[in-house]
């Protein structure tokens, strides 16, 4: 995998991930795995797929200067991608902890973020605060685009946006409330796709209530191929 002594530090539904060295740096590398239930030809082609996907994204977004991982070396064939660590902890573990200025501010820096994403026709597609890397010195750095893609669908930003609330709202009912209408006014300022029509379809996916939660389970387990 084009490191060494890499550990496993996690593994989610559709990948590994291990930390490492290579060439002198400490990097995180993420391998896709097959699936026994998966046609053995389907899993070749969806791990390829979704792996240069992925890479594809995080290398336009870095390029762009947002803050996500450098991606260092690509493998599409065995599914690995090889990208830099982040120190930090994930936003998810720390947030009930910060100041309410504090808040504000991280919760205007990912709506802002999520605006700069939307605005390149790109969709997180797990966009939740475990998903967000706090830095020693105050940075956010996103990560895991396993399900990202490109789409001009508005409800697709939607449902970026609706996913950083409920995560929120699931975890820190206390704090949701302001930290939600922070990331809306970020994503206000800087989004160029309709943000008052983006935010105005998060409000109807809320409204939908239980048969909408279950579209956006299925959104964020699509296995949607992107050239």
């Amino acid at each position: 995998m084009a490191t060494l002594t890499p550990t496993l530090i996690g593994r989610g539904a559709e990948a590994e991930i291990y930390s490492g060295d290579f060439l002198g740096l400490k990097v995180v590398v993420k391998k896709r795995v097959s699936k026994p239930f998966r046609d053995p030809i389907y899993n070749r082609v969806f791990i390829e797929s979704r792996t240069r996907t992925e890479a594809k994204i995080l290398s336009e977004l870095y390029l762009a200067g947002l803050p996500v991982p450098p991606v260092f070396l690509v493998d599409e064939e065995a599914g690995v991608i090889v990208m830099g660590y982040v120190e930090g902890s994930r936003l998810s573990d720390v947030l009930g902890g910060l100041a309410e200025s504090s808040i504000k501010k991280i919760g205007w820096s990912i709506g802002k973020y999520a605006a700069l994403m939307h605005n390149k026709g790109v969709y997180h597609g797990d966009y939740t605060l475990a998903n967000i890397i706090l830095t020693s010195s105050e940075d956010l750095v996103i990560i895991d685009f396993g399900l990202a893609g490109y789409s001009n669908d508005i409800e697709e930003y939607a449902i970026d946006l609706h996913l950083m609330s409920r995560s929120a709202e699931a975890m820190y009912p206390e704090l949701a409330g302001v930290f939600t209408r922070s990331v809306f006014e970020g994503y206000l300022e800087y989004s160029e796709v309709g943000g008052d029509s983006v935010i105005k379809k998060v409000r109807e996916i809320r409204a939908r209530g239980r048969y909408i939660e279950r579209e956006v389970r299925k959104a964020v387990l699509r296995e949607k191929y992107v050239d």
